[in-house]
């Protein structure tokens, strides 16, 4: 009886948490709609000088699906983190400054939208795996 009810907790648990990770990647999506534009003229103005690296050079022509990583690479460049594939001697870390640009605000919360959503999946695939440990 108490195994059947801790089944039930943990799958119903699983399943919410799931649906609000997907939840949280719908909402991503609406806030790329948003700032299509912004983020394409961002790319454009970049791919003018710079050559993207390896993955995102990839990432920058699949559209919604690459704008995670798309828009990591752009925070990280604006604050001049290191880059994976990208010499911290590379001109491209000057690309905000030449610019006069700030990194858009939307790209911070898509980030964090993302990385919550990715968080939740792991929490649900979690509670699937011990659920099925449990039966």
């Amino acid at each position: 009886m108490r195994e059947r009810m801790l089944e039930h907790i943990l799958a119903g648990a699983g399943l919410l948490i799931g649906l609000f990770g997907s939840l949280l990647i719908f909402i991503s999506f609406l806030v790329y709609l948003a700032n299509k534009k912004s983020y394409d003229n961002l790319v454009s103005l970049f791919k003018e000088k710079y050559i993207f690296p390896a993955p995102s050079s990839f990432y920058h022509m699949v559209g919604f699906f690459g704008v995670f990583p798309v828009s990591r690479f752009f925070i990280k460049l604006s604050k001049k983190k290191k880059i994976s594939f990208l010499n911290q001697s590379d001109p491209a870390y000057s690309f905000f400054e030449e610019n006069d640009l700030k990194i858009q605000p939307w790209m911070n919360y898509l980030s964090c939208i993302w990385i919550t959503a990715t968080v939740a999946y792991l929490v649900s695939a979690i509670a699937g795996i011990i659920l099925t440990i449990i039966r």
